[in-house]
């Protein structure tokens, strides 16, 4: 049985790295052992022994309390360019094995009791020549998280990647938006909220606040562990991870 979800996204900076160690650090806090999966990451930058290093897959890996040793199992591949990965691939000189990337997933939802997988950039970013986002969650079959954000824009872009995914046979569980601004809400972000559950019949699951600061130590971790159980229905995630389920519209199959 598949055990986990793949986090996504309307567009690149949406903060979908970030939600997916908020869940990670919850289900983590609450004693469960979480699996992180960054495939691909681009951006990436030298470490002190001139590896090349995700600042993504180590903010995952803090969150997952999972060790240096696994960097590998977490993000198989980290280039540098800036771009997305089928571009960022070919300016480096690097192949991109999409069946490796699969199955390294695949391994970590075998080792771990829950495991999050989360893409690059959003739904249709290419991983591979014409191997995009949205394939590499089709071949898992694992439901989908659709991060965004609550400002401009956001309706059009939700609503087209929900839509594309449904043509695909990509299951949504719901949408998260991320930098939900709670003290300042106006008529703008209400009636965002309000399109993109009618427009792409989705529930809104979680409207995550803006975290200042920088996250990188367990004691800052465990604080947004605390977020994510507030913020965020984790019971729900993990019920999805573990056989629950959920039905077209996103709701928990019973």
């Amino acid at each position: 049985m598949q055990t986990g979800l793949f986090i996504t996204a309307t567009d690149t900076d949406t903060g979908k790295t970030f939600i997916t160690g908020a869940i990670a650090a919850a289900i983590k806090a609450r004693g469960i052992t979480v699996g992180v999966v960054k495939p691909v990451a681009s951006g990436g930058t030298a470490d002190s022994s001139g590896r090349l290093v995700s600042a993504d897959a180590t903010f995952l890996m803090l969150a997952a309390g999972m060790g240096e040793a696994r960097r590998q199992q977490v993000n198989p591949v980290c280039l540098a360019p800036a771009l997305t990965p089928a571009v960022a691939a070919v300016e480096s000189g690097v192949t991109i094995d999409v069946a490796q990337l699969i199955g390294i997933s695949r391994a970590m939802l075998a080792c771990s009791a829950v495991t999050l997988i989360e893409g690059v950039g959003g739904i249709t970013a290419p991983l591979w020549q014409d191997y995009l986002v949205a394939d590499m969650m089709l071949a898992l079959g694992l439901p989908g998280l659709l991060v965004t954000r609550p400002g401009l824009g956001t309706i059009n872009h939700t609503v087209l990647t929900a839509k594309y995914a449904s043509q695909r046979g990509i299951q949504l569980a719901g949408i998260i938006i991320n930098r939900w601004p709670e003290e300042r809400v106006t008529v703008r972000e209400r009636s965002n909220l309000e399109y993109i559950e009618r427009l792409t019949g989705l529930p809104v699951l979680g409207k995550f606040p803006a975290v200042p600061g920088v996250i990188s130590d367990q004691t800052a971790m465990a604080r947004l562990a605390v977020l994510a159980e507030k913020h965020l229905p984790i019971d729900h995630f993990i019920k999805l991870m573990t056989g629950g389920g959920c039905s077209a519209d996103g709701n928990t199959a019973r």
